[in-house]
């Protein structure tokens, strides 16, 4: 397995073919420029939702999973088989069916995924090696099989040291999409469109960041390194695992949690995206105060998060003004964290959208 790369960069070819960095702060798949698509960090999931958890008294997981299932089901559909790639790849041979899901899930940095046995139209069972989430990985799979056979499918899997082997079959009977399911595909595809609704008028004030010449990718991405191998994406000055995946699933399960609860959950996510981030700092490459926050700035853009279009700073005082920002809770959070880390003191954070997809996000000492 091995992904080809630019001569000049050396990012992945498949992510300049297969996505659109735009001008106005985005990055979308071109094969369905509504899917909006972001790379964070491999452990800030588990890391929300246990928080979540503690403060709520909520059991996540099942919320996850119906997310997850929901997720996989809309990528699969828009991204990968879709039109009539659907109906080729049910006569293709299904090693060369697996191999495509091999090649996606390194460059999204999910793990390392190996054909072990399969039975056309019967049992398939692969191993993954160093999965992100193996849940995640299990509902992958189990909506690939779906859609290549065209028919459900029961899902087992169990740990051998430190790889896991999955094993799907077909299920006994045809069964339809519970309610419950119906409903996390409808709060996924609203949540969708929300981040999908962007400003393509909005340019920053200066020039931005700089793009390699030969494959038009960003500059501050060659901060990550694919690691085929490993099937994940490394941060090369601090080794954190990254992942590169839609911006919607957390946005759909944080609706469905508040309305679960009856509680707003703007201000916990900020707080513990910026607790995540203190006991994880981001790493950079510049000294100097106003250097890390236009090193911030420009990754915030290559990244996905959106565009920004003024920063200004000074001894306890930062702000910032975005354009079609991705998660405003969460890039607050973010920014705190970088603050707090040159401060050396806490402080507080107040954002507020200045105009439709503007957001003037200000942080100061305490």
């Amino acid at each position: 397995m091995s992904l080809s790369r630019c001569r000049r960069c050396g990012l992945p070819r498949r992510l300049s073919r297969r996505y659109v960095w735009r001008a106005s702060g985005t990055v979308t798949s071109r094969s369905d420029p509504t899917s909006r698509m972001v790379f964070f960090e491999a452990s800030y999931y588990p890391f929300l939702w246990s928080e979540l958890e503690s403060r709520l008294g909520v059991n996540i997981t099942e919320l996850y999973v119906r997310g997850q299932k929901a997720s996989v089901h809309e990528y699969l559909e828009r991204n990968v088989l879709y039109g009539w790639r659907r109906l080729l790849v049910r006569s293709l041979p299904y090693a060369s069916v697996i191999q495509r899901v091999v090649d996606e899930m390194a460059l999204f940095g999910f793990g390392r995924l190996r054909l072990e046995d399969f039975h056309r139209h019967g049992m398939v069972v692969v191993r993954v090696a160093n999965p992100f989430d193996i849940i995640s990985i299990v509902w992958g799979a189990k909506g690939f099989y779906e859609l290549v056979e065209g028919k459900p499918a029961r899902m087992a899997w169990f740990q051998e040291g430190e790889e896991y082997l999955l094993t799907a079959v077909p299920a006994s009977e045809e069964r339809e999409i519970g309610e419950l399911d119906r409903k996390a595909l409808q709060r996924l595809r609203e949540a969708k469109r929300e981040l999908a609704e962007v400003r393509e008028d909005i340019r920053p004030a200066g020039a931005g960041y700089a793009s390699c010449p030969s494959c038009g990718l960003p500059s501050p991405l060659t901060v990550l390194e694919w690691r085929e191998e490993d099937g994940a994406i490394y941060h090369r000055l601090n080794g954190e695992r990254y992942i590169f995946s839609t911006g919607y699933v957390l946005l759909s399960i944080i609706k469905e949690l508040e309305e679960m609860t009856g509680h707003e959950l703007e201000k916990d996510l900020m707080e513990i995206t910026r607790n995540y981030h203190l006991k994880n700092p981001p790493a950079f490459s510049a000294r100097s105060e106003g250097e890390v926050y236009r090193e911030m700035a420009e990754r915030l853009t290559a990244f996905g998060y959106g565009i920004p279009l003024e920063l200004t700073y000074g001894t306890g005082h930062l702000e910032m003004v975005l354009g079609n920002p991705c998660h405003p809770p969460r890039l607050a959070g973010y920014v705190a964290s970088v603050f707090e880390s040159l401060e050396e003191r806490e402080s507080e954070v107040t954002y507020q959208f200045l105009e439709n997809h503007i957001l003037r996000l200000e942080v100061r000492t305490t």
